[in-house]
């Protein structure tokens, strides 16, 4: 059986795959019968730290888990960025979400057509058997966790995570803004290729360049063809 040696890319659900926040908030005006509070927020523990009745949290928990997760709207640009991530690197599925959840999630993901290696149910992110290169949250705890394993963390940006500022985390509105930024990464990597080469002039297909014919982000098949520099 073949290893699977690419890189390891952790990926989040709520509020970074599919938006979560509105749902949380209908179901707490559906339970609650008042309006969400203005300038709170639900996610990323603002649910646990609220001065709402444990009673109605738990409430709000559960629907979610048991009847929310079908109903979610996927990002945009969430699936082609995947498709295009997963062309050199193992996706991983990291999610908090209550492991009794899992067959609604999964069901969830091939449903939206997305593209992943595995799905970990998990309070601690960190603590699975992965060797992790790259992470997407919007959880600052999960974030600050990432980066002290030394992962590249891209943050959704979200209001409650704009406290967290950091040169070490790449910042990102979408799905599309991270897709740019890993285009210049592809093509910075192939430029190194390139110089490295014994030929002024190389033509090296590469899955990992942005240019090649096997691997193009966009989808034709241009040549990578630049001149070595000395």
């Amino acid at each position: 059986m073949k290893i699977d040696t690419r890189p390891c890319f952790a990926v989040d659900i709520d509020n970074v795959l599919g938006r979560a926040e509105p749902e949380v908030q209908r179901l707490f005006k559906e339970l609650s019968r008042v309006s969400w509070p203005v300038g709170r927020w639900g996610s990323a523990g603002g649910l646990d730290s609220s001065e709402f009745e444990q009673s109605l949290i738990e409430k709000i928990f559960s629907r979610f888990h048991e009847e929310s997760i079908p109903r979610l709207p996927l990002f945009p640009g969430a699936k082609y960025a995947l498709e295009v991530i997963h062309r050199t690197c193992r996706i991983i599925i990291v999610t908090a979400r209550r492991p009794y959840s899992r067959p609604q999630t999964l069901q969830w993901l091939t449903d939206h057509g997305l593209p992943f290696d595995a799905l970990y149910h998990t309070e601690d992110k960190t603590e699975i058997p992965e060797s992790i290169m790259f992470a997407i949250d919007d959880h600052p705890t999960h974030i600050q966790a990432y980066q002290a394993l030394g992962v590249r963390v891209f943050v959704m940006d979200q209001p409650w995570n704009r406290h967290v500022v950091d040169p070490n985390v790449i910042r990102v509105s979408g799905w599309d803004a991270l897709l740019q930024w890993w285009h210049v990464r592809q093509i910075s990597s192939c430029w190194e290729r390139r110089r490295e080469s014994s030929s002024p002039w190389s033509y090296q297909p590469n899955s990992l360049c942005c240019f090649s014919t096997s691997g193009c982000f966009c989808g034709s098949r241009c040549l990578c063809i630049v001149p070595q520099v000395f």
